[in-house]
């Protein structure tokens, strides 16, 4: 299946362009210093590892996005928020997954997401790609043009969340239970632990790209920065999916997040107490 020619706006579709290239470039950077003995490795205390790479790639992207468009916002996770005055703001995070990426694990990948200001005041993320260098694949989406998955050495497919009608069928990926004893949220832990079919720690952008591409049946997470989801409000939607807080509101904004299928998610969210009924 060919990907469709993307009739946006052009406003957007320059800058879909330039978040495709400047993700790719920043992303496989990333690879000089994957298991490498170079790597330098910080700390950020709770906030977890930081390493040169890291801040590398953001930079890389924020410069090429800057020289385009000047006038866009950045929030970023290594370099903070820097207001604009067109209504785009991009959503960065050089390396998601740095505890994998300072592991030598390949479960890691650069996210940038384009959110936009709406008539109402509102901001929604239009477009977003995730890359995974390592994995030598990507997903990424743009509002009403669909999701797309591609993998070294296949041709672009529509990725399509799948659904599960019975929780205790569902495979469900979460984060390490640290998450949750730092948020007070372990009875939560508990209580999927004994609903769902199979739990597992896939964690970071990896479990949400699982989730976008049919691979689990649901991907939950009790702490959420905008970053570290910024592209997958727009790829879960477009995957046919739902991405929202425990609330059950839209947005990257939340704080935690869970993403999947529809019947799938409503499901979750009575578990989890997000919703009575």
């Amino acid at each position: 299946m060919t990907q469709p020619m993307l009739n946006l706006p052009p406003d957007l579709a320059s800058r879909v362009h330039c978040m495709r290239d400047a993700a790719s470039v920043a992303a496989h950077g990333t690879l000089a210093l994957f298991q490498s003995d170079a790597l330098r490795v910080e700390s950020k205390g709770e906030a977890g590892p930081v390493t040169q790479a890291d801040r590398a790639a953001e930079q890389s992207m924020r410069a090429a996005i800057a020289a385009r468009f000047p006038h866009d916002g950045f929030l970023g996770e290594e370099f903070g928020t820097q207001s604009g005055t067109s209504g785009f703001t991009w959503v960065i995070d050089p390396i998601d997954g740095t505890v994998s990426f300072a592991s030598g694990v390949p479960l890691y990948g650069t996210l940038l997401a384009i959110e936009q200001v709406q008539p109402d005041g509102s901001r929604r993320v239009v477009a977003g790609v995730c890359e995974m260098p390592a994995l030598r694949e990507r997903v990424w989406a743009v509002e009403g043009c669909g999701a797309w998955w591609e993998r070294e050495g296949h041709a672009p497919v529509r990725a399509q969340v799948r659904t599960c009608a019975d929780l205790s069928q569902a495979l469900v990926t979460t984060t390490g239970s640290e998450y949750y004893r730092r948020s007070n949220r372990l009875p939560v832990l508990a209580r999927l632990e004994a609903t769902v079919g199979r739990m597992r720690g896939w964690s970071d952008c990896y479990a949400l790209m699982l989730l976008a591409t049919g691979r689990c049946d649901a991907a939950i997470d009790p702490v959420m920065n905008p970053w570290d989801c910024g592209p997958f409000e727009v790829i879960v939607r477009e995957a046919g999916g739902v991405f929202t807080d425990w609330k059950g509101r839209p947005g990257i904004h939340g704080g935690d997040s869970l993403a999947a299928h529809a019947a799938t998610h409503a499901a979750m969210l009575r578990c989890i107490g997000g919703v009575s009924g």
